[in-house]
């Protein structure tokens, strides 16, 4: 098995893009969903709710964010690990970010057609990985769902594909790390997994959500609720989801590379 592409996406929800390297830290894929947008209570917004972010394409160049949208003009943006503490809420997570000022909430505001602001996992936030599935005490996560890292495997998603109307593209699972090399479904008995000079652990299945239904260039739905609908046929668990990929931790730091 080998590791076939990394996907980074800088802000949670929005568009994400392939890289050919990427350092790893012990909060993933560093400038991985380290950036969030937040409504005007502090809970954080995604596709869920905001089909509009599958449009928001940002991306570093050097420490820069550049921010690009469709009928707007681009944002150029440098991150403030320091800015002024706002405490948000992620998936009942209370976690104290670093607010990136006016002008990135009104650039994201009007694109968003909705008054939001962007924040940072900065140098004041902390956010414990759930203890049921830790792998270690003191595991964390930036503004993931839960998990530093999503490894998925493209054998199972070509047996997916092989059951649905017609194929849906990787990127619909917003993965981090994409494997090939190994029979389908076989992720459900990863332990762990040695990437370059990472060692990862495979704490949990991976239960997806109506986002996986989303073109994620357009944002639009599909109306057969395609790939969900056919997934759910034959990947749920009972009383925890309908699971495609897997959830890891990487111990310590290091770097891994993607074919091409």
């Amino acid at each position: 098995m080998h590791l076939v592409s990394i996907h980074r996406y800088p802000i949670k929800g929005c568009r994400g893009h392939r890289v050919a390297s990427a350092t790893v830290d012990h909060l993933g894929i560093v400038g991985d969903r380290r950036l969030m947008l937040v409504d005007q209570n502090g809970r954080f917004l995604s596709q869920r709710e905001a089909p509009v972010m599958a449009r928001i394409a940002p991306q570093f160049v050097g420490d820069t964010l550049e921010v690009h949208a469709p009928e707007h003009d681009p944002l150029i943006h440098l991150v403030d690990p320091e800015g002024a503490p706002r405490l948000v809420e992620i998936w009942g997570d209370q976690v104290t970010a670093a607010d990136q000022g006016d002008a990135a909430a009104a650039w994201f505001s009007t694109v968003m057609e909705r008054s939001c602001r962007l924040v940072a996992f900065g140098s004041a936030a902390s956010r414990p990985v759930d203890p049921t599935y830790s792998p270690r005490a003191d595991a964390e996560t930036a503004f993931t769902d839960g998990y530093p890292l999503l490894g998925v495997l493209q054998e199972s998603l070509d047996d997916l594909n092989a059951r649905l109307p017609g194929p849906v593209p990787m990127a619909r699972f917003r993965p981090s790390l994409v494997f090939s090399g190994a029979p389908a479904w076989s992720e459900d008995d990863w332990t762990e997994l040695t990437v370059g000079d990472l060692v990862l652990d495979a704490v949990k299945p991976c239960a997806r959500c109506v986002v996986t239904t989303r073109d994620q260039v357009t944002g639009a739905a599909d109306p057969s609720q395609e790939p969900l609908r056919t997934l759910a046929t034959f990947r749920t668990v009972q009383g925890k989801g309908t699971m495609f990929g897997v959830n890891l931790v990487a111990r310590g730091v290091g770097t891994v590379r993607g074919e091409g």
